[in-house]
């Protein structure tokens, strides 16, 4: 039996990978990239995979999302995440179906048990076994950047200093604070996303309006976003529609 992590590059992943190492003696790290990962990311799993003592298995498109969206002839938006779908969700079924007897862990935490329940249900249609340690054991986020930085020593994704996760730059299923944030912090991407949308012709927001024509309302609301995080540790999800990315 092959043990496969979703090894996305996140806290929640990371521990997910060391509840399965340690209860099994082994692991599958499995990554898949979109092409437009933040360099720290690469860093934190690199330090994490060598914290646990195993290796990064890849299995990459070789695409990034800007070059999907290209190929399918339609700008991904937060209903329409081909993307997640075609970079990540298909590719890890691949791998699975090839390398049976195999489970799939995946590191939902005990605040995501609907996603994983939606999860479970696309898997189990393919006979595909999928596990959610944490969920199982109720470990939330907060302990998990607890584990990571406190009890490894290893130094979160930058992402997470402005960001709830740790995922591609940009992500198209983001709100407009989400925009916002990535105007004031990631101005490469909104940049590039800008570009897509005249490309396109088309609108990332589900809603009428461009990323230019809502700049105001995205930094109104983004500076709203950091202040109850700042205030309150704020749980506001910054994305429109629950992330289904497989890992």
């Amino acid at each position: 039996m092959e043990h496969v992590v979703g090894f996305s590059g996140g806290a929640a992943s990371a521990v997910c990978a060391k509840i399965v190492h340690d209860t099994y003696g082994s692991a599958t790290l499995l990554f898949h990239d979109t092409k437009t990962e933040p360099a720290d990311n690469d860093r934190f799993r690199a330090e994490v995979a060598k914290f646990i003592g195993l290796p990064i298995t890849g299995d990459s498109d070789g695409r990034d999302i800007w070059q999907v969206f290209r190929d399918e002839g339609f700008l991904g938006n937060g209903r329409n995440t081909m993307c997640s779908r075609i970079l990540k969700q298909e590719r890890s079924l691949a791998y699975l179906e090839t390398h049976q007897p195999a489970t799939l862990y995946l590191g939902f935490t005990i605040e995501e048990y609907r996603r994983a329940q939606r999860t479970y249900a696309r898997y189990h249609r393919y006979g595909i076994g999928v596990a959610f340690p944490l969920v199982e054991q109720k470990i939330g986020k907060a302990e998990c950047l607890h584990r990571v930085s406190e009890c490894w020593g290893i130094q979160l994704p930058r992402r997470y200093e402005f960001l709830d996760h740790a995922n591609c730059i940009p992500c198209i299923k983001g709100k407009k604070a989400y925009w916002g944030l990535m105007y004031l912090y990631e101005r490469q991407a909104w940049d590039r996303a800008v570009q897509a949308e005249k490309e396109f012709g088309k609108t990332i927001f589900t809603e009428a309006g461009s990323l230019v024509e809502e700049l105001d309302n995205c930094l109104r609301l983004a500076k709203t976003y950091l202040e109850k995080r700042q205030a309150a540790q704020a749980q506001e999800s910054l994305f429109e529609y629950p992330c289904e990315c497989a890992i």
